[in-house]
């Protein structure tokens, strides 16, 4: 294997580790995967990721240990995945099983068997008397024909669930992938097999969901998800004709592409096109995106609306008062925005319910209503691509009132922390004000681990809010002034 062709397979390795694998965990979601947007996935990723920059032997060995660690967990999940698809019949002995389901089950099992060549390939050792080339090849395989198909397939079998074609993809999918596994050991002829079925499977399951909107539209847009798709289904269609050029050729010892010609078509066109493309279409809405209903907002406190949404504490609506609750870390942090008059109170007020102090802050937000009322759901994104942390609320209460205009929203599952925050711009004999008051405690395993930063963290981000709401406060002045 040349130079670039090394460099090209530990490119396609890492994509597999630190986007593929934590992409399509989150696109099965919790009812399948424990925790499947924590971070200790492409944490545990970007450890393989980074084995394979390192030299051959016991320090790349460690650095890959953590995302063999991550596999085995997802081997049992997926174990435990396939024994739930299949179901007795009343003790005949007949025994009927989801192939949606297999294939997903299948798909959480075959990257233990990429971390496990990853480890060897790392150590410099030979495995079941496979030489490293071999093993390296492996690891991308297993990660985006094993576990990235396998899911593709099942999850669109799923979705298309009258469609059998679509599901004799998702019979298809793992068996093929099975298959050449097997050709491995037994001959060419064997991979060759596994290659047509593999092929075959793939394609009806592409194809079926080509052109297909599906649930995940109304988070990205129909015209974008059927573009996924249909780049997917293609890229398949060529890609896959590469492989079965290949399989011929091994088994025929007729002329066919070499590896790093292979890697550079067939390589890119699986990963990039079919796996990453199919996996973003298919992912769900993130928590507090879909629409909920809003109310309008009404001068005067309404700390105590209605909340139906499952909150992960109990106090809901504390930080209307001056009392927070114990239990939790306080915070509470005061900005000077400018001298201020009751019409600016009102512009930044307004601009503070209709989220234009966080966007002036650089702040993404996705809400499911334009301005904040209880009931609205609003989910923070902090972050870029898959290290984007996720942190799902819904406003509780909001007031607006001579001297100040707030709202306070509360966590729901997903967030990190626990607990509740409020936003308020008011106004005194001193100037104009962004005040923030909350009450938190962490949620997960990391944030439990930072714990001591948590505060500089918070205390940051509340400032490069209030530089946002100076930035609103300018704009209005001139705009008045104009």
């Amino acid at each position: 294997m040349s130079a670039a062709s090394g460099t090209l397979l530990a490119l396609l390795t890492a994509l597999g580790w630190v986007v593929v694998l934590p992409l399509g965990l989150r696109t099965l979601g919790p009812a399948v995967v424990p925790s499947p947007r924590s971070l200790a996935w492409p944490v545990a990723g970007a450890f393989g990721a980074l084995s394979v920059l390192a030299p051959t032997g016991w320090a790349a060995v460690a650095l890959a240990l953590p995302a063999a660690a991550g596999t085995a967990v997802l081997a049992v999940v997926g174990a435990r995945h396939g024994v739930r698809a299949v179901a007795g019949a009343g003790g005949t002995g007949v025994v009927r099983t989801s192939g949606p389901d297999l294939a997903i089950a299948v798909g959480l099992v075959f990257p233990a068997v990429g971390a496990t060549a990853l480890v060897a390939e790392r150590g410099g050792w030979s495995l079941l008397g496979f030489s490293a080339g071999y093993l390296a090849l492996t690891v991308p395989h297993m990660l985006f024909a094993g576990f990235g198909a396998c899911l593709v397939a099942g999850l669109l079998a799923r979705e298309a669930a009258r469609s059998r074609l679509a599901a004799v993809g998702a019979w298809g999918v793992p068996a093929g992938v099975a298959l050449v596994l097997v050709g491995y050991f037994v001959s060419d002829a064997a991979e060759l097999a596994g290659a047509v079925v593999l092929t075959a499977a793939l394609w009806l399951a592409l194809w079926c969901g080509a052109g297909a909107a599906g649930p995940a539209a109304a988070r990205g847009g129909a015209r974008r998800v059927r573009t996924l798709r249909l780049t997917a289904a293609l890229a398949g269609t060529a890609g896959m004709l590469l492989a079965l050029w290949w399989a011929v050729g091994e088994a025929f010892d007729v002329p066919h592409p070499g590896i790093g010609w292979m890697l550079a078509t067939h390589g890119v066109a699986n990963a990039l096109g079919v796996v990453l493309c199919s996996l973003l279409a298919l992912r769900p809405a993130a928590p507090g995106q879909a629409a909920a209903p809003a109310q309008a907002a009404a001068p005067g406190p309404a700390p105590r609306a209605a909340v139906v949404p499952p909150f992960t504490y109990a106090e809901v609506g504390a930080t209307a008062r001056t009392d927070l609750p114990p239990g939790y870390a306080h915070l509470r942090a005061r900005h000077r925005l400018g001298p201020g008059t009751a019409d600016d109170l009102a512009r930044v007020g307004e601009a503070l319910l209709t989220w234009r102090v966080h966007a002036a802050a650089r702040v993404r937000l996705a809400t499911s209503a334009a301005v904040a009322a209880p009931g609205v759901r609003v989910t923070t994104l902090l972050g870029v691509g898959e290290l984007r942390l996720v942190e799902p609320c819904e406003v509780i209460w909001t007031e607006r009132t001579d001297a100040r205009v707030a709202f306070g929203y509360g966590t729901l599952p997903g967030h990190v922390f626990v607990g509740e925050e409020a936003f308020v711009i008011e106004r005194d004999a001193d100037g104009l004000w962004f005040t923030a008051v909350a009450f938190s405690r962490p949620a997960v395993w990391w944030t439990r681990a930072l714990r001591l930063a948590v505060p500089l963290f918070q205390h940051a981000y509340l400032a490069w809010l209030a530089r946002g709401a100076r930035a609103v406060l300018r704009e209005t002045e001139a705009a008045a002034r104009r």
